[in-house]
Order: structure tokens, then sequence, then C-alpha cells
């Protein structure tokens, strides 16, 4: 399995702290910390669009540059992050509101 991107954005952010100024650099911190736990992952139960929050909280503390990255879809969940996230309770659990066809077109299976 590749590296979680919960990872990779943490470590981005990270680069870009290491770079910033002194309070910048705090921030960022702040946010690679949250990343890490997940709390941004597109398939993450903390907010309806988690990788929109990411972008509208890096919008708000000015941070536009990263904010494009989130919003052009460098941080998106990976196939694997999809599948994982579609054999979970979460996953199992939307599956079942939907049709056996629509199921069917989104390659969502049952597992019970």
């Amino acid at each position: 399995m590749t590296d979680k991107t919960r990872n990779r954005l943490a470590a981005e952010l990270r680069k870009v702290a290491a770079i910033a100024s002194p309070e910048n650099a705090a921030k960022y911190e702040a946010f690679a910390k949250r990343a890490e736990t997940g709390e941004f992952d597109d398939y993450s139960d903390t907010y309806i669009y988690p990788i929109t929050q990411l972008h509208d909280e890096l919008t708000a503390a000015r941070f536009t540059k990263f904010a494009s990255r989130v919003a052009n879809g460098e941080f998106d969940a990976t196939k694997e992050e999809s599948d994982e996230w579609a054999r979970s309770p979460s996953g199992q659990e939307a599956a079942k509101q939907l049709s056996t066809e629509m199921r069917k077109v989104l390659g969502l299976e049952l597992l019970n």
C-alpha cells in the first residue's frame, strides 16, 4: 500500500512550515498535526467534506498557495483509501442506503 494521504499531507505542510515565518510555521505545524490524525481525510467522519474544510481553513489563514494545492486534488484520497472506506462500517452503512443498481455502478459490495 502506498503512503496514506494523511501522511503525505502532513509532510508537505511541514515542508512549508520549515521555510515559513515563525508565526506561520506554528500554524502550518498545527495543520500538520491535525492532518496526521486523519481529520481531513476524504473519507473521514469529522466533517461533511473534510478536504473542503481544510481548504477553507487554509484560505482563512491566508495560506492560499497551499489551499490551491488542496483544491487541485493533490491530497485527495487514493483508490486504496476509497476501497478501505468501502469496507469500513461507515462505507457499509452508506452502501446500504443505495439501491442495488447504484451499488453496482459505484462498485460497492455489501459485506453482510
